[in-house]
């Protein structure tokens, strides 16, 4: 568990909430410029955000607002109602993006954090950087 202040994590939450937003925005506006290559590119920059933010802090909450603000803005672009939109248009593009992002964002708040393991050489140097300081 982290010490963390409370208004410490609200600014995290809503830095990840304004972050997710922005990434969703984004690739849904360009996600089908180049076909094959403009959606490969958005799908990365999704993966990115996601693993960043569980890399950067370790608590879930920051990876979990990310993911709501990306898919979040994702699904209010894609037309909620029976018009359709003109930036998502449900085609092999459109539908790509938005599977292959809900597979992306369930994977990174799914994926399992690992704690350090001690190996053979960690037991010489008592402060090795693999080993958990106490």
């Amino acid at each position: 568990m982290s010490d963390s202040s409370p208004l410490r994590r609200v600014l995290g939450s809503l830095f990840s909430l304004v972050l997710g937003i922005i990434v969703g925005t984004t690739t849904s506006l360009y996600h089908s410029v180049v076909f094959p290559w403009g959606l490969v590119v958005s799908l990365i920059l999704i993966g990115l955000a996601i693993a960043g933010m569980r890399i950067l802090i370790w608590e879930r909450y920051s990876s979990g607002w990310t993911s709501v603000g990306i898919i979040g803005s994702l699904v209010m672009l894609a037309g909620v109602d029976g018009n359709g939109s003109v930036l998502i248009i449900s085609d092999v593009a459109g539908l790509v993006l938005l599977g292959g992002a809900t597979i992306l964002v369930v994977g990174g708040l799914a994926w399992p954090r690992f704690a350090p393991r001690v190996t053979h050489y960690d037991e010489k140097h008592a402060s090795s950087e693999r080993a958990r300081q106490q």
